[in-house]
């Protein structure tokens, strides 16, 4: 089977979506599978100059110039510079979409004799959705839908979207006023229409398949949507020892508490913040390093400075260069928000910090909280309570055995990407919807 794919996100970037891609083409790849990626080129940690962005919007007709790391071939397409804002963040999706179903529209030779069996279209960006409805009436080949999140329930979210972050922008708030809602309605009316007519659903929480196959809207003549959980069970890229790391031995000396990951606005990291002042103020003995890029970097480091706390923060490090970190950590922060959609969320930090062995402190509900507590990975607490956050802690720096975690999560981990996942792509590039 030739598989198309289209992402907004693509290697050599190496955020969780690219690297989820990088490993599900590997997985392809070995079931005997092509794969094929129209995206656009890396760009959402650089600064792009004026002329290079321009050089971008130029049609393409050669064939794809690039092989991913996975063997896949890439195609590279048109984008808008990506930015922190909301409104950015739009821009440059709709950007990448265009190019994307242009690309499609002028049928390049090289798309024209690739001939693909199916689409996968990864989402978010939303605009890939209607994306991938319309290159599949061109192609005239069926599509499957990557949603990975809550979409389109996170939209419900709107308002809160800049809790993390400080202040609206006076055209944020100008636009959620009349212009978001009219563009969140056909937002939500077009992504329901993609993942009524998709072959398949694939998501990364079993809690959103099971809500999925539930919801009338997304049914086809009554029948229920095919929906598969495919979690994102990539290695980790930074595999941590237990020789490496004891913090049960290392019974003296402050608790070591590390988040890595994304700093944004569904994670909402002022609550660490929050929990970090309190503990202080319990008295306990608590070192806490935040490294990540993301929408809220510049309030927490803001709020860090002027708080005169001892509080290391750090740039966006590749997942390779996290060794030492997870070596340095007693415990590791999985921190979501407590919107509703995100209880059917798992971070993928959680896999990774389970196949590492690293004791989790997270701070969630949903899947993801019954994920620690039933494989015995961690201690769990509830969003937005920091003061059960600074309990913790100090339960965990009185007593280091806590600490010592089982085996348990790193066994599930490389079983479930072992069978589960071979087989929920094999049903996905074979099976049909009825």
């Amino acid at each position: 089977m030739r598989v198309l794919v289209l992402s907004q996100y693509w290697h050599p970037e190496n955020g969780v979506p690219q690297r989820r891609w990088t490993w599900l083409s590997r997985e392809l790849s070995q079931l005997g599978h092509e794969v094929y990626a129209i995206v656009p080129p890396p760009h959402n940690e650089r600064e792009i100059s004026f002329r290079n962005w321009l050089e971008s919007m130029k049609p393409r007709k050669t064939k794809p110039q690039e092989v991913g790391p996975s063997g896949e071939k890439i195609f590279r397409t048109m984008y808008f510079p990506a930015g922190r804002s909301v409104t950015q963040r739009v821009l440059n999706q709709a950007a990448v979409g265009l190019g994307a179903i242009l690309t499609v529209v002028r049928r390049p030779k090289w798309l024209r004799e690739l001939s693909p069996d199916l689409i996968i279209a990864t989402v978010p960006a939303l605009p890939t959705a209607i994306v991938a409805y319309a290159a599949s009436r061109i192609l005239k080949i069926p599509y499957h839908i990557d949603l990975r999140d809550a979409w389109p329930d996170l939209l419900d979210q709107s308002n809160e979207w800049n809790r993390a972050t400080g202040r609206k922008s006076f055209r944020e708030r100008l636009l959620l006023k009349g212009p978001f809602q009219v563009l969140s309605a056909i937002t939500r009316s077009s992504v329901n229409f993609s993942l009524r007519h998709a072959e398949s659903i694939i998501v990364t929480s079993e809690y959103l398949e099971n809500s999925l196959r539930t919801r009338t809207e997304l049914s086809t003549n009554g029948a229920p949507p095919q929906v598969l959980t495919i979690r994102n069970l990539f290695p980790p890229e930074t595999p941590v020892t237990a020789e490496l790391r004891n913090p049960v031995a290392r019974s003296d000396g402050p608790l070591r508490v590390l988040y890595a990951g994304t700093l944004g606005r569904a994670q909402n990291l002022m609550n660490v913040l929050d929990a970090y002042e309190i503990a202080q103020s319990m008295g306990v003995g608590i070192q806490l390093r935040m490294i990540g890029a993301g929408a809220s970097r510049e309030a927490l480091t803001s709020r860090i400075k002027k708080r005169g706390l001892d509080i290391v923060i750090e740039g966006r490090k590749p997942a390779s260069e996290l060794r030492d970190d997870y070596a340095w950590a007693d415990t590791a922060l999985v921190h979501l928000t407590d919107w509703a959609p995100l209880q059917r969320a798992v971070p993928s930090k959680t896999y990774e910090l389970m196949s590492s062995g690293i004791h989790i402190s997270g701070v969630i509900k949903g899947e993801a909280a019954d994920l620690i507590q039933n494989l015995n990975a961690g201690h769990v607490v509830p969003p937005e309570s920091p003061k059960e956050l600074a309990q913790l802690w100090q339960k965990l720096a009185d007593d280091r055995s806590l600490l010592d975690i089982s085996s348990q999560g790193s066994e599930w981990v490389l079983e479930q990407s072992q069978t589960a996942v071979p087989d929920a792509l094999t049903q996905v590039v074979l099976g049909r919807r009825k």
